[in-house]
Formats: C-alpha cells, sequence, structure tokens
C-alpha cells in the first residue's frame, strides 16, 4: 500500500459494504481522522443488483493506518492509499490545521481568528467540513454536526 504522508497524516479511500460502517467511522473520529467525502452507489451485473458499496475519501494520522486496514477488513472492505502532488499535500495539511484548531473551539469562531485564506474556509464548507454563518457581517465558523 502506497500513503501521502502529510506531516503526520495519511490520505486514504476506504471501499467496502454498508453494513458496520459506522465502525469505521468511529474509528477515524476517535483517531483524529477526518472523511472528507462519501459516496454511496449500487453495483449491477447488467440489470441484476449485486450490492450496495460505500466510498470513503478520509485523512487519518499516519500511526492508525494498520489499525484502519485492520478496522476495514474486519467489516469486509478494504483501504487504499492516495497519490497527490505537493499542493495536494498542502491542502490537506491546511483542512488538519482548521480542524484542529476548530475542535478545540466550544462556539462560532470568526474568520479572521482562524488565519487561513477564506477560499479554504469555503472549500471546507462545501465539503461539510465546517458550518458557516454571518454576524454583524464578519463569517464565523464551527466544525460541522453530524446530523
Amino acid at each position: 500500500m502506497i500513503y501521502i504522508e502529510c506531516n503526520m497524516y495519511s490520505l486514504v479511500v476506504f471501499t467496502g459494504g454498508p453494513h458496520n460502517f459506522h465502525e469505521l467511522e468511529e474509528f477515524i473520529e476517535d483517531a483524529g481522522g477526518i472523511i472528507i467525502q462519501r459516496d454511496t452507489f449500487s453495483v449491477h451485473r447488467g440489470q441484476y443488483f449485486l450490492r450496495n458499496e460505500v466510498r470513503v475519501l478520509c485523512i487519518i494520522p499516519r500511526c492508525d493506518e494498520d489499525s484502519l486496514t485492520e478496522t476495514a477488513r474486519r467489516i469486509k472492505g478494504e483501504v487504499e492509499g492516495l497519490d497527490a502532488d505537493d499542493e495536494t499535500r498542502e491542502m490537506i495539511e491546511s483542512i488538519m490545521d482548521v480542524y484542529d484548531q476548530l475542535a478545540g473551539e466550544a462556539s462560532w469562531t470568526a474568520e479572521d481568528e482562524i488565519g487561513v485564506d477564506g477560499g479554504l474556509l469555503h472549500e471546507m464548507v462545501e465539503m461539510e467540513l465546517l458550518d458557516v454563518r454571518s454576524r454583524n457581517g464578519v463569517n464565523e465558523y464551527r466544525l460541522s454536526v453530524q446530523k
């Protein structure tokens, strides 16, 4: 397996069935990682339905790669590392910096207190990692509330 090393983080893709997927989500959260994108799709052969699958792009701490792989195997899935360019690695580091900063905040944080480019914050809102609100003409952010 090839993993991207972003200082302390790896970018990986999980593919597997939706059964017991909550165990993987819980593992990623407990390890201090985040799920960037989740897609659910059906696999067919001709007109016959075979199975449902989940594909998840996530960032996890490097030290938890082996445990993630074992968790994925236990729930009948697999983990694959991704290769990326320097720009993508920098974006991953920035996302994790913002995520770590906001995880330590109890409430909304003003954009100027976060200290990163507003474009990155907008992308994180689009990825549903952050919630945004405008208060007195100032954008404020917090980690998305899971529904």
